[in-house]
């Protein structure tokens, strides 16, 4: 493992090459359900990165498709926020996570697609049954996190979806 605590498995996650993961695991250099300091394993690296071929490799590998890492984020919320709809699409048919989990912060797969202002991914996520409504541990909703974006399509996908308050305001105001 690196001082981060990841090993090589996680890093060919991350690397999103489907050929070094099955490297990895065809030679067993590494634990399967290993995390780093973050609580992170390879199967999340994968979803974050938004690697559907490396994501099922791993899935079929036996990792846990349900883990979470310290701060709760799932394979949906890293998927989401890879803005990769193909990635997103896996883990809802797979059904690898809860629909309405919600990070430490308050943040869900819904949120985080907003946040990354992918307008496919927020479509997705909400035909799917996410709470479109939901705030964050601030007070920061869908049509806000869209704003963050810098994205003019995501805010307009929000705002015709009618997706949060209008007129809604964050724990600071804003």
């Amino acid at each position: 493992k690196d001082n981060d605590g990841q090993n090589a498995l996680m890093s060919a996650a991350a690397s999103g090459v489907a050929a070094a993961v099955r490297t990895v695991l065809a030679a067993g250099w590494c634990e399967l359900e290993a995390t780093d300091a973050a609580g992170g394993t390879a199967f999340l690296a994968a979803c974050f990165r938004g690697d559907v071929e490396c994501m099922e490799l791993l899935a079929e590998a036996g990792c846990n498709t349900a883990t979470k890492d310290n701060s709760r984020l799932n394979a949906l919320m890293c998927a989401a926020a890879s803005g990769k709809a193909a990635a997103v699409r896996t883990v809802l048919a797979a059904g690898w996570c809860e629909l309405g989990a919600t990070n430490t912060a308050g943040g869900t797969a819904f949120s985080a697609a907003c946040l990354r202002g992918d307008v496919e991914c927020m479509e997705l996520l909400a035909v799917a049954g996410c709470n479109t409504a939901a705030k964050n541990n601030h007070g920061i909703n869908a049509l806000m996190f869209a704003a963050a974006s810098g994205k003019a399509a995501a805010v307009r996908a929000a705002l015709a979806a009618g997706w949060c308050d209008l007129e809604a305001r964050s724990d600071n105001g804003s």
